[in-house]
């Protein structure tokens, strides 16, 4: 379509509760108060937002008459503002979405029953965009192949959709999705497979002849070429591939593949926060939502830098430090990049999460940064290096609870068991249900180890958002995982773990005790540093344990700040 993007026709919905008009109650095809609960469940972004804590307004014909006359102001807006053309998003249980299904439609008048009545609301906001819109101004529709929800829209009615729209309503295109965001179907976590959706396109294709675009876990544009040459799709959809690197199009145009950022699936910065109604970010992209804010410019006055520790934070803060023109050196303890976040990608599922250290690794050389892997930094060592300032990206360190037993030989870390370098037993504790004890557990079942996760919690991998907690609980269901909740781990023997439920005492055999109890801040190193009166500042986890997307920003914002 262009140069430029399409712009989604986007201008009110129930899941965009912070851009509403507030002259228009939240919308609906039908606004019955008993109906909410579902809507909950299956609108979009129904089970997080504030619009749905009361029941929505029926839109009544003079509503409907402003909505899709507000579908039109969006599309002119784009239009001026220099877009290619603009898409209706008519899919993943949003408003246009709603209307279209009978799992959510129950009117009796004209927008309602038929489906040639459900898709009257559609018609209209497309006649009313290319009313007001210039001739030959590309306007697509997005929709969900199949929604996933009882009483939803099937193939087989996309398909007929598909076939009015081109027919009747002249679109230039159809995007097709799958799924509602109330339902986790709508966007893939990194359990699924690449382009696991794309059989619905190749499907549509035999019923239009207009282009249709295929989604789902593509970020390789290897991969999408194949799609494409395989005559599957016409288009390919990358958005979060292109969250992660915004120059992914013309780096694959240019031959740049090495420098290709990719997008791990993660969903930390994009789905996570969209469904708490905040502004979108990326993990590996730490400057996504902050373009306006960062300023990029070389510096004026050089600095020789240090940053110790390779993990996240690190890698951000030498890569911002370098892009502002400082001359840098990274230090790493361990032979390769990435710190725990590395040794994330050994759990079932998650092996594309190293692409980010091996992306990092060039990046950081392209940059002129020195890295130095396998080397400890200390105060000795960073004072010969004569450094203006000293970033301590340094994590944090495992805690260790006081039980008794916990220093015993068969006892081990979660972080050595996922990173190889300690023997594991047949019998397995993995003392703490987080997440980090979760995927440990998986890892150690999928190796064929007979595993019992302890939490003392009423649930395992709470600290996993929705979409991607249920991919994780079904491996550790496939792998034979036993899970006891609500249980405290008393004291640990040679070979076996002391429970306590409820006051209730129990054995569990265990050659190997694993733990994985959290971490706390490491900031040891810089208050050495400050102490010995070497400038140090401390990053990441080492001023507050969180999640890679925080320890990404952290590190590039102080980068930036030098």
């Amino acid at each position: 379509m262009g140069g430029r993007t399409d712009r989604g026709a986007f201008p009110d919905d129930r899941g965009h509760s912070q851009t509403r008009e507030q002259d228009l109650r939240p919308a609906s095809p039908r606004g019955a108060a008993d109906h909410v609960a579902d809507h909950r469940r299956h609108s979009a972004l129904g089970a997080v937002t504030d619009s749905l804590s009361r029941a929505p307004g029926d839109a009544a014909g003079r509503d409907i008459g402003r909505l899709v006359s507000r579908f039109g102001d969006a599309a002119v807006r784009a239009e001026r503002a220099g877009f290619d053309g603009v898409e209706v998003h008519a899919g993943h249980g949003y408003l246009v979405a709603e209307f279209l299904s009978s799992y959510a439609n129950r009117r009796t008048d004209s927008y309602g029953g038929s489906l040639r009545n459900r898709l009257r609301f559609l018609g209209e906001i497309i006649a009313e965009i290319r009313a007001r819109t210039g001739r030959g101004f590309p306007l697509g529709v997005r929709i969900s192949a199949e929604e996933y929800v009882p009483g939803g829209r099937t193939m087989e009615d996309t398909r007929a959709i598909a076939l009015f729209l081109e027919r009747e309503c002249r679109i230039d295109y159809v995007n097709l999705s799958f799924g509602t965001y109330g339902d986790g179907g709508a966007t893939a976590p990194m359990y699924l497979g690449h382009a696991f959706r794309v059989h619905y396109a190749e499907e549509l294709k035999k019923t239009v002849s207009i282009p249709v675009i295929t989604v789902g876990r593509i970020n390789d544009p290897l991969l999408a070429e194949a799609l494409l040459v395989s005559g599957k799709a016409d288009f390919v959809a990358m958005t979060r591939a292109s969250l992660a690197d915004p120059d992914l199009p013309r780096k694959a145009r240019e031959g740049e593949w090495e420098d290709i950022r990719q997008c791990i699936g993660c969903m930390q910065g994009c789905l996570d926060l969209l469904q708490a109604n905040k502004p979108i970010r990326c993990l590996v992209n730490p400057s996504i939502g902050f373009e306006y804010a960062d300023d990029l410019s070389r510096t004026s006055a050089p600095k020789n830098v240090a940053v110790v520790g390779g993990g996240p934070a690190g890698i951000e803060a030498a890569r911002a430090a370098a892009l502002r023109g400082h001359r840098v050196t990274l230090f790493e303890h361990r032979a390769f990049l990435g710190g725990q976040f590395a040794l994330g990608a050994y759990p079932p599922a998650k092996g594309e999460f190293a692409s980010y250290a091996a992306w990092a690794a060039q990046a950081l050389q392209k940059l002129g940064v020195q890295v130095r892997l396998e080397t400890k930094a200390d105060v000795d060592s960073l004072r010969a290096l004569s450094p203006d300032l000293v970033l301590c990206a340094t994590g944090g360190v495992p805690l260790r609870p006081s039980i008794p037993g916990i220093d015993g030989d068969n006892v081990v870390l979660a972080q050595d068991v996922l990173a190889g370098t300690i023997s594991v037993g047949g019998n397995v504790v993995v003392a703490g249900g987080g997440l980090v004890g979760a995927e440990t557990a998986a890892h150690l079942g999928f190796l064929g180890k007979r595993v019992t996760l302890v939490e003392m919690l009423s649930a395992v991998a709470g600290d996993d958002s929705p979409p991607r907690r249920p991919h994780l609980m079904g491996l550790l269901a496939k792998y034979g995982v036993t899970i006891l909740t609500n249980t405290k781990i008393v004291g640990i023997g040679m070979d076996r773990v002391l429970t306590e439920t409820s006051g209730e005492a129990k054995s569990l055999p265990a050659e190997t005790v694993v733990l994985a109890f959290g971490s706390a801040p490491d900031s040891s190193l810089c208050d050495a540093l400050r102490t010995a009166g070497i400038d140090a500042v401390a990053v990441g986890d080492a001023v507050s344990v969180s999640n890679a997307l925080e320890a990404t920003r952290s590190g590039y914002e102080a980068g930036l700040r030098i």
